[in-house]
């Protein structure tokens, strides 16, 4: 028994194949007739400009809550404002959601991929992050971000079947490896001692980084489900995990007396900068930024959407040294530079097969 193939084609993004008159028998390790083999380079268009300013609006939402949440941790503890900004973006998304009908989630399995996803992928980096900032400025914490694709091509060779490392994944995390060893200094061996409180910041940064990596690796192995409906369950979960700690603890801030969360009768204790920025930490960085990465998800894909790791790190350092006074030092732009080489080397692929798209 043979099969037929004629005029098969076989796609992916940077080759054609054409098969015009072929046959395999499947009880033969052969194919028992070849005419015409065609191969051809598959047509590219350039991708619309609507989804390169929607990359860059994203890159730049991302990298200014940084800067945000250096402003808001001067009034509120860092598990306060975790807890709010994941329940402002919850508050909208949920509607949202409710309004575009999206079906929920069910089933046991995809509700654990949820859980862990608003610990590992949410709550936990947040705080991180949070922590970190109470004493490293925000264009460093942006910097130390950077990794987080480097991260993730290791942990993808172990999770991920169709993700195996290779050379240039392992040249560029060696490359991004040594830009953190020159970001965090010399003296980082010293701290090891419990002596430098920028190191360990600097470590929390890097952690909430491999918590984003790991939370890749989750996303891609979960059930389907709707991208909305979930992005606002993780959101909501989150919130649920923080409230204690928002609510009757200091939140693991340095400062003992940002106890609690506002409320209706200490409103005015903050100061109307606070409020500003904790709403656009919530509404905007983290719900907008949610809806509009999972359209470029689903519009341009997942490679095109990678190239934002270029340009957070450098929009937050853009924001810190601008409007945060912040000053960098000759390391941080050598960090830069490696840290970015290595997510350059590690892609694996030219940068005109991703900026441009199959028609």
């Amino acid at each position: 028994m043979t099969r037929d193939l004629s005029g098969s084609v076989f796609r992916n993004r940077d080759i054609v194949i054409r098969l015009e008159k072929i046959q395999i028998n499947p009880n033969k390790t052969s194919l028992s007739s070849i005419q015409v083999l065609t191969i051809g380079a598959a047509p590219m268009t350039q991708r619309p400009l609507t989804q390169w300013l929607l990359l860059f609006s994203l890159a730049m939402i991302w990298g200014s809550s940084f800067a945000l949440t250096s402003i808001v941790l001067r009034e509120l503890s860092p598990a306060s404002v975790v807890f709010l900004r994941n329940l402002f973006a919850c508050c909208l998304l949920f509607p949202l959601a409710l309004v575009l009908r999206r079906s929920l989630p069910k089933g046991t399995r995809l509700w654990l991929f949820i859980l862990a996803m608003a610990l590992i992928g949410n709550a936990l980096p947040f705080m991180l992050i949070s922590w970190g900032q109470q004493r490293i400025d925000s264009a460093l914490a942006g910097i130390l971000m950077a990794v987080m694709p480097l991260v993730t091509i290791i942990l993808a060779h172990f999770f991920i079947p169709d993700e195996p490392l290779n050379r240039p994944k392992l040249i560029g995390f060696f490359i991004g490896f040594l830009g953190i060893f020159v970001l965090i200094g010399p003296s980082a061996l010293s701290a090891f001692q419990l002596s430098g409180e920028a190191f360990w910041a600097q470590l929390a940064v890097l952690l909430a980084a491999i918590c984003y990596g790991m939370n890749g690796i989750i996303t891609r192995r979960k059930p389907k489900s709707d991208s909305w409906s979930t992005a606002a369950s993780v959101l909501m979960i989150s919130a649920v995990m923080l409230w204690p700690l928002a609510a009757f603890t200091s939140g693991f801030s340095h400062q003992l007396e940002l106890q609690g969360l506002p409320g209706f009768t200490n409103l005015t204790d903050f100061s109307q900068k606070t409020w500003i920025a904790i709403t656009l930490l919530g509404f905007i960085c983290t719900g907008i930024g949610t809806v509009i990465y999972m359209t470029l998800i689903h519009s341009a894909g997942p490679s095109f959407v990678s190239l934002i790791n270029y340009l957070i790190p450098i929009w937050a350092m853009i924001l810190g040294v601008t409007f945060m006074n912040e000053v960098l030092s000759w390391s941080h732009w050598l960090a830069l530079a490696l840290i970015l080489s290595g997510i350059g080397i590690s892609q694996g692929r030219s940068f005109r097969s991703v900026v441009k798209q199959d028609p």
